[in-house]
């Protein structure tokens, strides 16, 4: 039985160090079900205690994470990066299906390309929109004058 106090505190520390690292809601449920085995592993046989791990995981799951992740869902913030798609701003390089080019907003260069089903080719000092983001690039459309 002492041997399980060991086994049930191990997985209660891996699952929180686990927790800690990815911070996405993956392994809380299985720390709170170890720390629960950990409480009765010295009063019960191994098995007992196994079960005990595994309702109280499950269960945890079940009723805490719906809530937590709309909890986290609704922490969502806008940046200052999200007010750029529908600017209109002028090409400082070449932009290509094929080549990165570079549009200057508020001051700052940035990446663009062209979104994925376009063929067209804009050059140097015209004017784009920015209809989308793509990780740290900005996606341009040539604004038809």
């Amino acid at each position: 039985m002492d041997f399980m106090i060991w086994v049930w505190l191990g997985v209660f520390v891996l699952a929180i160090m686990i927790e800690a690292m990815t911070q996405e809601l993956v392994s809380i449920w299985f720390s709170i079900g170890a720390f629960a085995a950990l409480c009765i592993s010295q009063f019960t046989p191994w098995w007992v205690s196994l079960i005990v791990f595994i309702v109280v995981s499950i269960a945890a799951l079940l009723g805490t994470r719906p809530v937590l992740k709309k909890i986290m869902r609704s922490q969502v913030r806008k940046t200052n990066t999200d007010d750029f798609v529908g600017q209109r701003v002028k090409t400082i390089k070449d932009i290509t299906r094929f080549s990165l080019g570079e549009v200057k907003i508020n001051g700052i260069i940035y990446n663009a390309i062209l979104p994925e089903d376009s063929e067209e080719e804009i050059k140097k000092d015209d004017i784009v929109e920015i209809v989308a983001l793509k990780g740290n690039k900005v996606v341009v459309r040539k604004v038809e004058e």
